[in-house]
């Protein structure tokens, strides 16, 4: 997976308006709204694009000026239009892009297309709004180069704008209330190098026909994708009661996806000419219906206005019956798609329904805390953070690898019905789970086989480990890695030729940086030339020369290979601190810090320290954040002397002391090793 090297240069610079947003993002659950009203605010949006896009070509220069794009929330459009006419003065084109103008999705796309530089206003509701990231996804899935400005200095970006700004050309911070002219300067010299490109648009509009069905599942096709239509069918009609099919090529073709439920559009290049296919997946959006993308032709793939709709998006290959029923692993095409469809069919609460919930477990604390304090409201702590600074990563020094007696490996093949796949890092709605691995895997897709017989030695030895197989993506593909490397301790990286070529990869690798990662680094093969900044990145930690899997297998001092990875990775990974993600809206984080302060200061005036030192991994915690720990499932076996190598029998690893292997609470009573003389095995007291 991944994008290519960057400067990544920072720029500080100062703002007149850095508002930080307070409300909620539009609701993600399916709009109840009339069909009739429905109806007549989509063609009046058709008729404001019209006129929206034609005053947009007229803008377009004659000349060869290096055009901008400026995509920020409507609660950063001061920031937006500042930005705009310093960049208007300086001879440079630039258009402005919201969540909400332009509506049309072939307006969006052209306008993307474009732009020769694409510049992000970030912001809490930039993050937490899809038509924003979309957008964003699209630019980076079409390689046009990126210039991230940081509009709220409390704010630190997370999951796909994390990784994407990660990977931004320029990084710019705004950050009080003077000029822009610095960031002006920046911006301009960093675009006027970027190549140029000419917008062309056809925006025909057609209206979307009325007459249609209410349904649970609506597929949509096209002469060319009817066949993958019918089978998609077919595959459904066990579990679900109320299906339509519609082809759009038909004449007096009808759509009724303003009464579906979930939207499952077949993808041809016939489907993408189609006018009304591209007015039912602009209805779609309006209503946030679930959309779940098949790709019926092989060796293609959508661009322009549908390329825009499904990049970041996770979908489905099937060509055929063959394609859509052969074995993958545990599964197949066709069943992974019914499960997605099964899942965007439930109800989906809300950010305000689901916030909610916190924000009264939060004002509940907060008045017990209230009711404590002597005075109130505590003393406030800054929280202005430097977004665009890399978090850095604890290195330490990893013991050398000794074994005295028998410590062969022996690898654990697990076969396909049998085999357990890398747990979700989302949930039935497609949320982060916010769940702590010991590691993620970041492998190119060439290498999945090899990676996954690592896996497999990994899980034997209860790790907790990542990587994006099948069935472990839904939703966003690239909202799903960032997910993987924020809840990562360690990136286990096979590095390949391919890896360093491959732009998803750099991506993944890049927000592993920003994100402060230890890294564990497996060359897959001889001669592989690494760029600079990779190299300062892994700098300290071990690397290991792995070109087939028998390698593993060869002892390092009586060590299996195998296990020495594991036993770095696991060192590495409790060594590293937390790594939280402020994933809310501006109350909710103003809310959890008025508590944190509030808790600091119930800390001061009780006279009892709040953090302690976990005496089982030494990390340092509080009462109120317990979780993060190890401890071992089984006994230590040995004492030195004997036939098999000391070690813990749940995981395999040769110390006492070393990390745990199964999640538990951090603890502050002192523990003992005590021996059972019967058995000549040992556990700690408390484990």
């Amino acid at each position: 997976m991944g994008c290519g090297a960057s400067n990544n240069n920072v720029v500080k610079t100062p703002t007149r308006d850095a508002t930080v947003a307070t409300a909620l993002t539009t609701k993600m659950t399916n709009a109840n709204v009339s069909y009739i009203t429905t109806g007549i605010l989509f063609h009046l949006k058709f008729i404001f694009d019209i006129c929206l896009l034609s005053s947009f070509v007229h803008l377009v220069p004659t000349t060869n000026a290096t055009k901008i794009l400026i995509a920020s929330h409507t609660t950063q459009q001061k920031i937006s239009e500042r930005l705009r006419q310093g960049l208007l003065d300086q001879g440079l084109s630039c258009y402005l892009l919201n969540e909400n103008t332009p509506q049309s999705l072939n307006t969006r796309a052209k306008i993307i297309q474009w732009c020769d530089v694409f510049i992000i206003v970030i912001s809490r509701l930039y993050q937490r709004t899809s038509f924003c990231l979309e957008a964003l996804n699209y630019a980076k899935d079409i390689h046009k180069p990126i210039i991230s400005v940081l509009a709220e200095t409390t704010f630190r970006p997370y999951g796909a704008l994390g990784a994407i700004s990660a990977s931004a050309i320029r990084s710019i911070v705004l950050n009080n209330e003077t000029s822009f002219k610095h960031a002006v300067s920046e911006i301009t010299n960093s675009a006027r190098n970027e190549m140029t490109n000419k917008i062309n648009d056809n925006h025909t509009i057609s209206r979307l026909p009325q007459e249609s069905s209410t349904c649970t599942v609506l597929i949509c096709t096209t002469d060319d994708g009817n066949i993958v239509g019918q089978l998609v069918y077919e595959s459904l009609t066990a579990t679900q009661s109320s299906i339509i099919i519609e082809n759009l090529s038909k004449p007096n073709a009808a759509c009724s996806v303003a009464k579906c439920t979930v939207f499952v559009p077949i993808l041809t290049p016939q489907l993408e000419q189609t006018t009304l296919s591209r007015v039912a997946f602009e209805q779609a959006r309006l209503l946030y219906k679930p959309i779940i993308p098949v790709i019926a032709i092989k060796k293609w793939r959508p661009e322009g206005w549908l390329g825009l709709i499904i990049t970041g998006r996770v979908f489905f290959r099937i060509f055929d019956q063959e394609t859509a029923y052969k074995p993958f692993y545990d599964s197949n095409r066709i069943t992974d798609l019914r499960v997605a469809i099964e899942i965007a069919c439930q109800p989906v609460p809300s950010e305000t329904e689901r916030e909610e919930l916190e924000k009264n477990a939060l004002q509940k604390e907060l008045d017990e805390c209230k009711s404590k304090l002597s005075t109130w409201p505590p003393k406030r702590k800054s929280r202005v953070i430097d977004s665009m600074k890399a978090r850095q990563p604890v290195r330490i020094q990893l013991q050398e690898p000794h074994a005295d007696s028998y410590f062969d490996h022996t690898h654990h093949s697990i076969a396909r019905m049998t085999f357990r796949a890398p747990p979700a890092i989302v949930d039935q709605y497609g949320l982060p789970k916010r769940q702590p691995l010991d590691c993620m895997i970041s492998y190119q897709w060439n290498k999945q086989d090899f990676v996954r017989e690592i896996y497999e030695d990994f899980h034997m030895r209860n790790v907790q480990v990542w990587f994006d197989i099948w069935g472990a993506m839904q939703g966003s593909t690239n909202d799903a890695m960032a997910t993987g490397v924020e809840c990562a301790k360690v990136m286990l990286v096979f590095l390949s030729k391919e890896y360093i070529e491959s732009t998803n990869c750099q991506l993944e690798f890049r927000y592993a940086v920003q994100r402060g990662k230890a890294f564990v680094i497996l060359r897959t093969e001889p001669n592989i030339i690494i760029q600079q900044w990779m190299l300062e990145a892994i700098e300290g930690f071990p690397q290991y020369d792995v070109y087939s899997y028998n390698v593993l297998e060869q002892p390092i001092n009586g060590v299996p290979m195998i296990d020495v990875i594991v036993q770095a990775v696991r060192s590495l990974a409790q060594a590293q601190p937390a790594d939280p993600v402020d994933d809310c809206s501006a109350e909710i984080f103003e809310l959890r810090s008025l508590l944190d302060d509030a808790r600091d200061a119930l800390s001061v005036q009780t006279g009892v320290e709040r953090y302690k030192i976990c005496t089982r991994c030494g990390q340092q915690y509080d009462d109120y954040s317990k979780d993060g720990c190890k401890k071992h499932s089984a006994y230590f076996l040995g004492g030195g002397g004997g036939l098999l190598e000391d070690q813990w029998v749940c995981c395999r690893q040769q110390t006492a002391d070393s990390p745990g292997c199964i999640p538990c609470e951090h603890i502050d009573q002192p523990r003992v090793f005590v021996e059972d003389p019967n058995y000549g095995t040992s556990t700690w007291k408390p484990a």
